[in-house]
């Protein structure tokens, strides 16, 4: 390799990346396990980092190996790998449209989100969510948006370039499971079963399985001293993006025989109040 070559690849490996979070506890985990067993007989093992230059490679499992055997020792290298083991069961890949569905207690009421989005731009969603009583059924597609309206089994379409954004207890995990803030603070036993327990700065806090690192519960702070609301994840599936799973995103496509209109849906009616 020439000077040229080497600082091409540091250069590339400086340049900052949205996976780079992932990759780096990733290879933490693996660092962590291979601390924790070392078997006797060297095998010859094959890594595999993408395109990225093999000296870049080396650079970052270097630092790596300073934080994760810093501290607290073994400690601090099974955190680690539950991190990384956390981080991959919540962050699924391309090509994929991942199914969630989330039920809890929210002053008394109990409350249910549901939804499924694809994993590609422009992360097309549909979204039923709300009072289980009241539940109010939506899709966006980062062309248009659509409300589904059973009391007159009516679509509400209308123009809208946004990319879905989901605002969720598990989106606000995944942002502090991607941008390294989330800390794992040991097991908890929930209805019997014992978790792994993730605290973010901002309060809300995650309990994962300890089989397959999957959300099982999430603690959310509510704002102005509301407590904390608990929602249970219930379903949290991984689909293939074929044409079929496709058909989930859609309200339409949910709902056939229903009339399509152009417009924002009307607003709910208030109940009538008591004159007296």
């Amino acid at each position: 390799m020439t000077t040229d070559e080497l600082e091409r690849d540091l250069k590339t490996l400086a340049d900052p990346r949205p996976h780079d979070e992932h990759m780096r506890l990733a290879i933490r985990a693996e660092l962590g396990g291979r601390l924790h067993h070392r078997p006797t007989t060297r095998r010859r093992t094959r890594l595999l980092f993408g395109s990225a230059g093999i000296a870049g490679a080396a650079v970052a499992a270097t630092l790596v190996v300073v934080m994760a055997t810093g501290g607290s020792g073994g400690t601090a290298s099974a955190n680690a790998a539950v991190l990384a083991h956390v981080v991959r069961a919540s962050n699924p890949p391309a090509n994929m449209i991942v199914h969630v569905k989330e039920i809890g207690v929210e002053d008394g009421t109990q409350v249910s989100a549901e939804w499924w989005q694809e994993t590609n731009p422009p992360f097309a969603m549909r979204l039923i969510k709300g009072p289980v009583a009241g539940l109010i059924e939506s899709a966006a597609d980062g062309t248009s948006s659509s409300q589904y309206d059973p009391a007159t089994n009516t679509i509400y379409q209308q123009q809208d370039s946004r990319s879905p954004n989901l605002i969720d207890p598990i989106e606000t995990l995944r942002a502090g499971l991607a941008d390294g803030t989330a800390q794992v603070a040991g097991t908890v036993t929930i209805d019997g079963r014992t978790l792994y327990k993730l605290e973010l700065p901002n309060g809300v806090v995650g309990y994962f399985d300890r089989t397959d690192y999957r959300p099982m519960y999430v603690d959310n702070p509510q704002r102005d001293g509301g407590g904390v609301v608990r929602t249970r994840v219930v379903a949290y599936d991984e689909l293939p993006l074929t044409a079929g799973n496709e058909k989930l995103l859609s309200v339409s496509a949910q709902h056939p025989g229903a009339r399509v209109a152009t417009g924002k849906p009307p607003a709910p009616t208030k109940p009538p109040t008591d004159s007296k």
